[in-house]
């Protein structure tokens, strides 16, 4: 099932895909009452071995979220792993951020319902390296009024990193579940991360903000419409568009009646209308 999903976010044409990686006894106490449902959907060393082998063979970036330590090393084991993801409820597991730092690879930290003073830490953990700290958090699904797009610029201006939106809003919402995302970047969130099932209808783990593959494939679409629509951020400059409208709409000075050569002109001479020139 996660390499048929994993299908289709390649078919999709997105940039990257996410897998989560955890130890069901390492996560949850048995009293957790979601102890015995995530022993269910735990997979095997062996499982990811294949799942991220066989993806590896795409044109695709792997991403792993690993919750604990040994999960890491299973999923850094393969070799295919692109970059990862340290989950919101890691942010203060010194040890997972430093070996995940070690790889030198792309990370993403998430940061979603953590105190300044976590992330700050966190932050300054990685220092120069390649990082891009998520805002967003999964409340099934979450609630506009908890979106808070605002923090991505007052990440991004405070500490100087790169920003992404991790967008749980309610799929069923089919306006905003690609407004939200589309205010996220021109909010300034280079990433935007994105569940994706096989058949929400069934109502799997994290259905609530997960699109079906077909909804998937025209919200990749129309995140990669985006940078074109908001244009780069550089000094004031007029499109080839941009001219034409200004030739069309501006009023140049024209002559308002035959006016002899030689003769000194006045204002009734002159007159303002558009030319198209």
């Amino acid at each position: 099932m996660a390499l048929e999903i994993a299908m289709h976010v390649i078919n999709a044409g997105a940039d990257a895909v996410k897998f989560q990686i955890f130890n069901r006894d390492q996560l949850l106490s048995r009293s957790n009452p979601y102890f015995k449902e995530f022993g269910e959907i735990e997979l095997l060393p062996e499982q990811w071995q294949k799942i991220l082998g066989q993806i590896s063979s795409n044109n695709i970036e792997i991403i792993v979220e690993p919750y604990d330590i040994e999960s890491f090393h299973l999923a850094e084991k393969t070799g295919v792993v692109n970059g990862y993801k340290i989950p919101t409820a890691n942010i203060e597991e010194t040890d997972l951020l430093k070996v995940v730092k070690q790889t030198k690879k792309s990370v993403y930290l998430g940061v979603g319902g953590s105190e300044w003073s976590e992330i700050k830490h966190a932050v300054s953990l990685f220092k120069s390296s390649k990082i891009t700290l998520l805002c967003g958090f999964q409340n099934f699904p979450t609630k506009l009024e908890d979106s808070k797009l605002y923090q991505i610029r007052q990440l991004k201006e405070a500490l100087g990193c790169a920003v992404g939106y991790a967008d749980h809003v309610d799929a069923e919402d089919q306006e905003m579940t690609r407004l939200l995302s589309t205010m996220a970047v021109v909010a300034g969130a280079t990433v935007i991360e994105k569940h994706i099932t096989d058949d929400r209808t069934r109502k799997g783990k994290d259905h609530y903000s997960a699109l079906n593959p077909d909804e998937f494939k025209s919200f990749v679409r129309l995140m990669r419409s985006l940078p074109n629509i908001i244009g780069k951020e550089k000094e004031w400059s007029l499109s080839k568009a941009e001219m034409k409208y200004r030739r069309f709409t501006k009023r140049q000075a024209v002559a308002a009646q035959d006016i002899a050569v030689g003769k000194e002109l006045d204002l009734k001479d002159i007159v303002f209308k558009r030319t198209n020139e």
